[in-house]
């Protein structure tokens, strides 16, 4: 069977063995698939810096019918986060990305949209600026591409969260200003109540908030 290529996002990898990594990635062509890269973990010219999270590649992949995980064969960077380290504010942040993603999309399905929607976020995140405005932006706008959006008009927030909502559901992140954005406190309210619509949809709560939320 040919090795499928797909362009795709690493959300996690964790260590599986002594030398192999268990990894999620959601790609553009199949949805979140899991799989095994085999040596991964000494392996530069296969892997490299490729399967640290939220780094967009170039996957090759092979998949049995019975088996759930499939076998990476290779991964190379198109856009990474980690040419130099992130502050930690910002680590937490796509750290929270990250999670959402995983926990959000369901396996196998695919979902154009929200992978349009993580690559403008994570150029975003790319480009040095304050991470606040990005993140508020992935998280309405996976709420509302899963289906679960309330009105905000008539949720429990304040006209200001009110007016960010409209503000999110009408502009381009690249066209909204930034002014503001520079610490946690813009529109945290919208952000908050969010989350809560997140996790109840979900049913559980997601471990990266906490540390976000003390930031």
């Amino acid at each position: 069977m040919p090795a499928r290529q797909a362009d795709a996002i690493i959300l996690r990898t964790y260590p599986l063995r002594e030398i192999d990594r268990l990894v999620t990635f959601f790609t553009r062509q199949f949805g979140k698939c899991r799989g095994v890269g085999h040596g991964a973990a000494r392996s530069q010219r296969r892997f490299g810096a490729a399967l640290q999270p939220l780094t967009q590649v170039r996957v090759s992949f092979f998949e049995r019918p019975t088996q759930e995980l499939v076998s990476l064969e290779r991964c190379e960077v198109v856009a990474t986060m980690w040419e130099t380290a992130p502050d930690y504010a910002r680590s937490v942040v796509l750290g929270y990305v990250a999670e959402v993603a995983d926990k959000l999309l369901p396996d196998r399905e695919v979902n154009d949209a929200a992978y349009r929607l993580l690559t403008v976020v994570l150029a975003a995140l790319r480009s040095g600026g304050s991470p606040w405005l990005p993140l508020l932006y992935d998280l309405y706008w996976m709420v509302r591409l899963g289906g679960f959006l309330p009105d905000l008009e008539s949720a429990p927030l304040s006209e200001e969260n009110r007016h960010w909502g409209r503000v999110l559901a009408k502009m381009p992140l690249a066209e909204i200003p930034t002014a503001g954005w520079e610490n946690s406190t813009q529109a945290a309210g919208l952000r908050t109540f969010l989350h809560g619509q997140l996790e109840q949809h979900l049913e559980q709560h997601l471990r990266s908030w906490k540390l976000l939320n003390e930031l």
